[in-house]
Parts: C-alpha cells; sequence; structure tokens
C-alpha cells in the first residue's frame, strides 16, 4: 500500500520532456486569495465566456510566478471557444508546473489535472515573420464541458531569462478587451531593491505591505471596464490601466546593459575582413558609397530570420556567425552592419526602438522591454541618418534611404543617458499618369488606356520589394486584375515594362491596355457614360465614422500621391474647369479638371504630413474624406461629363420625404376637425363665382409650384450639395438652410393641397388657412430667392437672376389684395360656410328643409282658407 501510494505521489511530480511538470503542491508564498464570483454585464462578455477570477503573483527573488484563473462559460459559444488550457513558455530557461485542473458543476468538483492529457507544441506564433523563438505551449483540451461549468487552474512558471541579469522590470495590466470579474496582482521582492513605478490611464498606487521581511506590492480591482478597439487605432494608443516597475534607474543603465550583451568589439576574422575589404575595393575612397554598399549588403545580402531562443532573444549573434549563415533578425543584421562601418571609421550606433509605441515610447520608464527593434544611427559628416537594415532594396545613396517613424529611439553610445526622436522627412512620390483614348459609342474598335507610373524613394523600395517577391509576370498579372475590376473588358495590349533607376531610386512603369465596350447604358439618365476614378488616392482614405469614437485615428504613413487621367475624345463635349481644394496641417488635397479641344484632363494630388490625427481632429477628417471621396468619380457622358456624385442627395431628399409624409398626417387630422356650423348660412350657400374664380386659380397651381420648386433649385443634386463647400466657414450653416428649406418646401406642398380640397369643398375654414399659407410663402419667396442668389456662385450656373426679384414685389401686391378680400368680401362669407363633417351639416340641412317646407305648406292652407271665408262673407 505505501508502495502504491509513493508511486502515485511519483506520478504526480513527474515531469515530461520540455521542462514541464506537474505537481498538486502550489508555492507555499503565495498569499491566500478568495474569489468574489463577479460577473459582468452580459453586454461585456465576449466569445460566450468572461474571466470570473484571475490572479497573478510573483515573487522576484525565486524567479517564480504564479497564474489561478477561473473561466465560466455562458453559452454553447463559450463551450467552443473556454474549454481548452493553453500555457506558453521557454524551456530553455523555463520551468512550467500545473497544480490544479477543476471543472466545476452544479458547485461539485471535477479533477482533470492529467499529464497525460497535456501536448507540448511547438507553435512557435512569430514564424510567419521569420523569428523562431523555441517557445513551446503546453495544451489541453478538457472533456465534456458544458454550458454553466466553471474551468479553474492554476499554474506557475519557474526561472529567469539570463540576458538581462538580476535586474527586474515589468508591466502589470489590471484591464482587458473584456470586463474581469476579480483580478488580483502581487509582488513579492526583497526591501534591498528600489522599483520604479508608474501609473497609466489611473492614479491609484499598490497596497504596500511586509511579509516574511519581503515588501509586497497588491493591486486588486472587480468588473474591470470593457474596452472595445475601434478602426485605425494608431499602435501606440493605449486606454488600458497599466502599471510599469523597473529597478533602471536611467536610460543610461539601459545603454550599459546593451553595451554588455552587444560588445564585439575586438572581433576580426578572415570572413568579416573579408567582407570590408570588397566593401573597400567597390567604393573606393568614397566613404558615402562605402556606408550605401554596407547597408545595401546587409539589407539584401543578409536574410532576415532571427533564431531567438533563450539569451538570443536580446543578444545578437556575432557578426562573423551572421556572415556564415547568412541571416539574422533585426539585432543581428544591425551589429554586423555597425561592424562593417566601424571598421572604416565610421560612426555608427545600434539604436533601439519600438515600432508599437513610436511617438509615445518617450513616456515609459527606463527599461529593455521597452524596445522590440533594433535600427542603426550612422553619423557621418555631422549628420544622422537612421537606416533599418531589416528593409531590402532600398536604392540611391544611405542618406535618402527611408525609415519609418520609429518616434523616440535610445541610441547604444557610451555615454547616452536619454531618448532621441527620429527627425525625418521622406522624399518618395507615386505619379500616376493615365491616358485613355476614348472611341465613338458606335465604333468597333475598342478604347486603349496607357498607364505611367513614376515611383521615387520609399515608393520604388516598396514596388522593388513587389517586383522581387512577384515577378514581373506576377505584376503585371495583379495590375490587370485591379484594372478588370473597374474595366471588365480590358485586356493587356503590350508586356509591362520597368525601369528602374537605382542611383537616382526611381522607377518607372509603363502598362499598355485594350477596352471593348467601355461605354456603359445608364438607364437613369438614359445616356451611355465611361467612370473615371480617383482610385489610387482612395484607397489611402480612412473611411471611418466619428460616432462614440475616443481613440486617435492612425493615417497611413507619409502619403504622397499625385494621379492624373488624361481622356482623348472622339468629338468635343462641354465640360467646363471645376477645382477643389483642401488644405491643413495633417493633409492636402486638390482636384481639377480642364477641357481643351477633344481633350479632357482630371488631376488629383494627396498627401499628408502627420502619422495619425487627435481626437478632437477627426470630426473634420472625417467629413473632408468624404468629400474628397466624392470627387475623386467622374464621368463622361456623350453630351457632356459630370461628376458621379451629380446624383440624388439623400442629406436632403430623406427629410424632404418624411415631412411630407408627416405633415400629410398633420392636415388629415386638421381636415377632420369638427366644427360648429350656421344651417342658415349652408342653406343660402353662394356657388364659387366673382373674383373667388382668380383665387381657384392660385388654389389649383400653387401646389403644382411647390412641388417642382426643390426641383428648379436643385435643391436634390450632389452637385449643389458638395458645392456649398466652396463657402468655407458657412458651409455646415448653408447645409442646415438647404435642409430646412426642403422641410418647408414639404410642408407647403401638403397644406397647399389641404387649401385646395377645402377651396372645392367651400370649408368655413378655407379664407383663415389661405391666408396663413399667402403670408407663409410670402416670407419663404423671400428667403429662398436670397438662398437661390447665393447659389449662383457654385457651379457657374445661373439658378436665379435679378428679374426674380420682380415676382417677390408681385406676390406682395398680390398677397395684400388678396387678403384683404378674402377678409371684408361678403360673398366669401356666404361662399365658404360649410363644416366637418359632412353627414351633421347634411342630417340638419334635411331637417331645415323639411321645417322649412311645412312652415311654406302651413302658410298656403291658412291663405286659403283665409281666402274661402272671405269669398262666403261676400256670398
Amino acid at each position: 500500500m505505501i508502495l502504491l501510494l509513493l508511486s502515485a505521489a511519483a506520478n504526480l511530480t513527474q515531469g515530461q520532456q520540455k521542462n514541464f511538470f506537474v505537481n498538486p503542491k502550489e508555492p507555499s508564498w503565495i498569499i491566500k486569495v478568495k474569489p468574489k464570483n463577479l460577473r459582468p454585464l452580459s453586454k461585456d462578455i465576449s466569445e460566450g465566456y468572461f474571466a470570473s477570477f484571475y490572479e497573478s503573483q510573483s515573487h522576484l527573488e525565486l524567479h517564480e510566478d504564479y497564474h489561478h484563473l477561473i473561466r465560466e462559460i455562458v453559452s454553447d459559444a463559450g463551450v467552443q471557444n473556454g474549454s481548452q488550457i493553453s500555457v506558453t513558455y521557454d524551456p530553455s530557461f523555463q520551468k512550467l508546473i500545473f497544480h490544479k485542473i477543476l471543472v466545476w458543476r452544479n458547485g461539485k468538483p471535477s479533477n482533470q489535472l492529467r499529464i497525460s492529457d497535456f501536448k507540448l507544441l511547438q507553435t512557435e506564433k512569430e514564424l510567419s515573420r521569420f523569428i523562431y523563438s523555441g517557445t513551446f505551449d503546453a495544451f489541453m483540451l478538457l472533456d465534456d464541458v458544458r454550458k454553466g461549468d466553471r474551468i479553474e487552474f492554476s499554474y506557475t512558471i519557474t526561472g529567469l531569462n539570463p540576458v538581462f541579469g538580476k535586474k527586474y522590470a515589468d508591466t502589470y495590466y489590471f484591464e482587458g478587451s473584456s470586463s474581469l470579474g476579480h483580478i488580483y496582482n502581487a509582488i513579492i521582492f526583497s526591501k534591498s531593491r528600489s522599483l520604479a513605478l508608474k501609473n497609466f490611464n489611473f492614479n491609484k498606487n499598490p497596497q504596500i505591505s511586509e511579509k516574511n521581511g519581503l515588501k509586497v506590492y497588491e493591486w486588486e480591482s472587480t468588473l474591470t471596464k470593457t474596452y472595445r478597439a475601434a478602426d485605425y487605432e494608431p499602435t501606440w494608443y493605449n486606454p488600458l490601466k497599466r502599471t510599469q516597475l523597473t529597478e533602471y534607474k536611467s536610460w543610461n543603465e539601459v545603454v550599459e546593459w546593451a553595451l554588455s550583451i552587444n560588445d564585439y568589439s575586438n572581433l576580426s576574422t578572415p570572413l568579416t575582413d573579408k567582407t570590408v575589404k570588397e566593401l573597400r575595393a567597390k567604393s573606393g575612397a568614397d566613404l558615402k558609397k562605402y556606408i550605401t554598399l554596407a547597408t545595401r549588403f546587409v539589407q539584401d545580402e543578409i536574410r532576415y530570420m532571427g533564431i531567438e531562443m533563450g539569451i538570443y532573444s536580446h543578444q545578437p549573434n556575432s557578426p562573423e556567425k551572421v556572415l556564415l549563415q547568412r541571416y539574422g533578425d533585426c539585432k543581428d543584421k544591425s551589429l554586423l552592419l555597425v561592424h562593417l562601418l566601424k571598421a572604416q571609421g565610421i560612426n555608427a550606433y545600434m539604436t533601439y526602438a519600438n515600432t508599437y509605441t513610436t511617438v509615445k515610447t518617450d513616456e515609459y520608464l527606463p527599461s529593455p522591454f521597452v524596445f522590440n527593434h533594433v535600427i542603426v544611427l550612422v553619423d557621418y559628416s555631422n549628420y544622422k541618418t537612421w537606416i533599418d537594415p531589416t528593409i531590402s532594396y532600398q536604392r540611391g545613396t544611405f542618406d535618402s534611404f527611408y525609415a519609418p517613424d520609429y518616434g523616440s529611439v535610445l541610441v547604444i553610445k557610451k555615454g547616452v543617458n536619454a531618448l532621441e526622436k527620429i527627425e525625418r522627412k521622406p522624399l518618395g512620390k507615386l505619379i500616376a499618369n493615365l491616358r485613355f483614348n476614348l472611341t465613338d459609342t458606335v465604333s468597333a474598335t475598342k478604347s486603349s488606356l496607357l498607364v505611367t507610373s513614376i515611383y521615387s524613394d520609399n515608393y520604388a523600395d516598396e514596388l522593388r520589394r513587389q517586383i522581387a517577391e512577384s515577378g514581373v509576370d506576377g505584376m503585371e498579372k495583379s495590375f490587370l486584375e485591379y484594372l478588370a475590376k473597374l474595366y471588365p473588358e480590358i485586356e493587356t495590349k503590350e508586356q509591362i515594362k520597368i525601369e528602374d533607376n537605382e542611383d537616382g531610386n526611381v522607377i518607372e512603369v509603363t502598362e499598355s491596355y485594350e477596352i471593348g465596350d467601355i461605354w456603359t447604358e445608364n438607364d437613369e439618365i438614359k445616356d451611355q457614360l465611361v467612370y473615371f476614378y480617383g482610385d489610387l488616392i482612395s484607397s489611402e482614405l480612412r473611411k471611418i465614422t466619428t460616432k462614440k469614437r475616443l481613440a486617435p485615428l492612425a493615417l497611413k504613413d507619409y502619403i504622397n500621391i499625385e494621379q492624373n487621367i488624361t481622356v482623348d475624345m472622339p468629338y468635343d463635349v462641354p465640360v467646363g474647369d471645376d477645382t477643389f481644394q483642401i488644405e491643413n496641417d495633417s493633409y492636402y488635397f486638390d482636384m481639377y479638371h480642364i477641357q481643351r479641344p477633344r481633350e479632357i484632363k482630371f488631376s488629383y494630388t494627396f498627401r499628408n504630413s502627420a502619422g495619425y490625427l487627435e481626437n478632437d481632429k477627426i470630426k473634420d477628417y472625417a467629413k473632408d474624406i468624404k468629400k474628397i471621396d466624392e470627387y475623386l468619380t467622374h464621368y463622361i457622358k456623350r453630351g457632356g461629363t459630370a461628376d458621379a456624385n451629380n446624383r440624388i442627395n439623400f442629406y436632403m431628399l430623406i427629410p424632404y420625404l418624411l415631412f411630407l409624409a408627416a405633415s400629410a398626417f398633420f392636415f388629415l387630422k386638421l381636415y377632420k376637425k369638427n366644427e360648429p356650423f350656421i344651417i342658415k348660412d349652408i342653406a343660402n350657400a353662394l356657388p364659387i363665382g366673382g373674383w373667388l374664380v382668380l383665387i381657384a386659380i392660385r388654389v389649383v397651381i400653387f401646389p403644382i409650384m411647390l412641388l417642382i420648386g426643390p426641383f428648379l433649385l436643385q435643391m436634390f443634386k450632389k452637385e449643389v450639395w458638395n458645392g456649398l463647400a466652396n463657402f468655407g466657414n458657412w458651409e455646415d450653416l448653408l447645409k442646415f438652410t438647404f435642409i430646412a428649406e426642403a422641410i418647408i418646401y414639404a410642408l407647403l406642398f401638403v397644406y397647399s393641397v389641404f387649401c385646395l380640397v377645402l377651396f372645392f369643398q367651400r370649408r368655413k375654414s378655407f379664407p383663415k388657412h389661405f391666408i396663413i399659407i399667402t403670408i407663409g410663402h410670402l416670407t419663404f419667396l423671400i428667403f429662398d430667392i436670397a438662398i437661390a442668389l447665393s447659389m449662383n456662385s457654385i457651379l457657374g450656373k445661373t439658378f436665379v437672376s435679378p428679374k426674380d426679384l420682380g415676382s417677390v414685389f408681385g406676390s406682395l401686391i398680390y398677397c395684400i389684395i388678396f387678403v384683404w378680400y378674402l377678409l371684408k368680401s361678403e360673398r366669401v362669407k356666404q361662399t365658404f360656410v360649410f363644416t366637418y363633417p359632412k353627414s351633421v351639416w347634411q342630417l340638419s340641412l334635411t331637417e331645415y328643409y323639411e321645417h322649412f317646407y311645412a312652415k311654406r305648406e302651413e302658410h298656403t292652407q291658412l291663405k286659403s282658407l283665409t281666402e274661402t271665408n272671405d269669398n262666403n262673407e261676400n256670398f
């Protein structure tokens, strides 16, 4: 029996390969914490489960990190997404020990901690980025997990990467993308350590205490916030509550650590010496050329591949080894380049950067963990050039090389004690010239398209990389497939031509195509059209909504594009000239189109000078991008050309239709309103006649005038709406005014139809309503004329002329005359006497006539009797 127990205990503590163990005994040093079993709101739960409890405790002196988690499965999706356990660790210097795995159901635990159920998988999550880290995942797929179950597990990771020595630095997060029911963090360390601390997005410091002669920092919170990522967030944006801790007192300490692990200063081997000698021979006495050739050698001939196991997560391999294997990661390639340059007496330094935090890196405390990338600083002739050795196919001279916006960086140079901001001005530009030769709509020949594109500096570098990866044939195919989305009948006419001027770092690409059936029938305007697109610019714009957005907006990095479209026409078409421009500190857009005999040219330019926009600028950006996008599509029709945005403007049409419906409902209710009546007036009512005939004409044509009014003013055309942008700061006010005007037109139209019905039914309320609509329309007409006059300058067309002001004066005279007539005329009073409902006064009218005829009959009989009596007396 004792032997069986000893055997079972041995099985529990036995280790699999790769430093993986199972031991139900948890570390004795941990602080016991009782989970509070809190549940977030349903809206804060994603993937069908949530972390009811998350506990993380670290003992800095023992180099042990303890983790304890409880997941609660709330749906079938949670069974799918949350019923497996996976922990990543590096067996080259770490041990992973699992203590428990329990599945709770109806308050009862089921132990599933079985070492045989674990799989150790070398997943290498960054292998797609050519980084081999040597990490493993201890993976377990749990059996029989159901909705409502709670999964509890704990484990400890022991060990410390020796590359960092004994100094400690880390960051603790207290929130995540999903709400946590209860989170607890603690670190335990010697009182001799001095930890600097910085909070991000909150100000609460940890609870500090002592235990067994050690200092303890504790953080605890419940029902944390949920953060949903917005589109196009900058990589540096991090709204989560977190605390950074570090033992590094200054950036100079980080520099000294980095110098110690990068120290190959006395390296001299036949292979490195041979490489330096070859570069010297190619460059002669030209140091600038030597730097360029050395950079090109490291970028292009040393392929990118990182073997980052153990200490080599941060310590580079020797330049000799990198030359032998002909591959390396960013730190390997950077150290090799520094070594090659220093061999020629050139000042060059490894430089630590962070590709995510970039412009916010300077907000962090000193720590090696702040950085994830290494580049090179070349200090030549008192001019600093930043070179990224992991970028391939850069041409031109080294001092014009493009480096991404890495923001604040740390130069690994003796004596450096501060971050330095990379100052750069990218010089690259893409100029695309498209020339269409259009055939007539009745011609059987095909139209042609010649595309000449000029890529310079960083645009040329990127194109050169694409050519190297896909080949010329692959690029030709991708270009054709892209254009086929715009013009389905397109086909290649001649093979693509690529001219690469490496010294000037300029590439010119020429494409030649034929397009059949380029004219398309448009049923809406009953004509044939050809569309043209500023597509290169459109693809660079961030299409966003600003509703409830708190995050800043990342822009594409330093865009500079010019796209020119020239159209050779088979005949002249009236086009005219048009321009549009937006310019501010962050981006610039310019559009113009001009016309020459049988030729039309559309030209677009877009560039941005900022990598991101703060929240207070995003609303304006969204509005500007919407305007820009509307100007990027044009079409030519057989009779002329127009913007594709010269279509229905739904910003105007929708309010107009809504108010038509609302007004119709209101006036229908008003039409059915009961009113008192005078039966004698109804019995003696006069027909429509006299001067009322003139009012009848007005009543009939009034609704027609109000119906066609918005269309005469082109209120529902996008062209007019977009033209309001030319009014600058008045744009928003004018757009609001236009919408209000459309609403008033809808209201007046329904009101006029209402008055039309009242008039021919001779309703008693007609004079009052007609006076109201007449005065109201006069007021609106004055306002309408003022708006229309302001529109004369938008498209160079005449929407209203000064002579139309006479119509206002005529309406004023009409208003005075007919209002006076409706108020004073007896005929009006005797004509408009009927009320609603008709059935009521008709019944009263019948009774009135019956009473009237009864009285008349009685009077007749009385008169007859009197005459008979008189005759008898005479007899």
